[in-house]
């Protein structure tokens, strides 16, 4: 069943966010629209300090897995297993860190916070990176920043998922470019010229699932010739980063009053995203997942994981 065989491409159990992250809310609907908020902050340690640079370190550590085909990690595996020598895991980790950019201004730590994200909170999986492609490492890969998918079997549906990672200093400028870019990947519904065409093919031929039943299957869904090409369904999964002023210096408050903090701006951010979706041309009618992370500052959070992967 496709379904369940999707759901086991699920890495991790599902609870390894909970001592870097705190939830302020989830599954919030957006007014107006098809959109759902969650929001997440930085948790704070015993002396009240913002945990960014053990979160960034975290997610350091989700390279090998984001970026690199599992099929290749499966071979790793089974060396190990044989073996009995982490060599081969060792080899990959090394190859997952040399393919992320060192530019200051990267967007990559975003890219895989949102796979991280999506894969623990949503459960759905991701089916396609772009990193393994990259030809040159100083360059950033253009198009979307990474596709999950589900079966939804209420609407009987494959569900693609195309995801946008924006982490700037102030909000309105993520809203605005994160959906100016999602837009793209919604609202054309295909042709030759379509902005989704290039990933869609570039799915189906670098698909890699370590399953390859499943990978056929999913092939199906992909062929405009093909019925089921019409049981595709298209929506977007985005992160939204930003600084936020209400993280406190040290030994100030705690976690619980911080989020208190944070929980009277919310409201506020909603509005925010659902002018930001708006403004375009039915996007409103699409279903998009969004997760808003309040930093205290976009470009530590840069900076700390490029030397995390020992880039700076």
């Amino acid at each position: 069943m496709i379904e369940k065989a999707i759901q086991n491409l699920i890495l991790g159990k599902g609870d390894e966010l909970k001592a870097y992250l705190e939830e302020v809310h989830f599954n919030v609907p957006i007014p107006n629209t098809k959109a759902i908020a969650h929001c997440h902050f930085v948790q704070l340690d015993g002396n009240g300090r913002p945990r960014v640079n053990d979160f960034v370190n975290y997610i350091a550590t989700k390279t090998l897995e984001y970026s690199i085909p599992r099929t290749e990690i499966a071979k790793a595996k089974e060396y190990y297993e044989k073996h009995k020598s982490p060599s081969k895991l060792s080899e990959l980790d090394v190859k997952a860190k040399k393919l992320f950019t060192d530019i200051t201004n990267t967007g990559e730590g975003g890219e895989i916070l949102l796979y991280i994200l999506v894969q623990e909170f949503l459960k759905i999986p991701q089916l396609f990176c772009k990193m393994p492609l990259k030809t040159n490492p100083q360059m950033h890969y253009h198009g979307v920043d990474g596709i999950h998918a589900e079966y939804d079997s209420t609407a009987d549906m494959l569900a693609l998922y195309w995801g946008e990672s924006k982490i700037y200093e102030k909000l309105p400028l993520a809203i605005t470019n994160c959906f100016k870019s999602l837009k793209e990947y919604l609202q054309v519904a295909g042709g030759s010229d379509a902005p989704q065409e290039r990933d869609l093919q570039l799915v189906k031929d670098n698909l890699d699932l370590n399953d390859s039943k499943l990978e056929d299957a999913i092939k199906k869904y992909f062929d405009k010739g093909d019925p089921l090409f019409n049981k595709m369904q298209y929506r977007g999964v985005c992160l939204i980063g930003f600084d936020c002023d209400k993280y406190p210096t040290p030994n100030q408050i705690n976690s619980s009053q911080l989020k208190a903090l944070i929980t009277a701006e919310v409201n506020n951010w909603h509005t925010s995203l659902e002018k930001g979706i708006k403004k375009h041309t039915h996007l409103d009618t699409f279903v998009i997942h969004v997760f808003l992370v309040p930093f205290p500052s976009a470009e530590t959070f840069r900076q700390e994981f490029l030397k995390a992967l020992s880039l700076k």
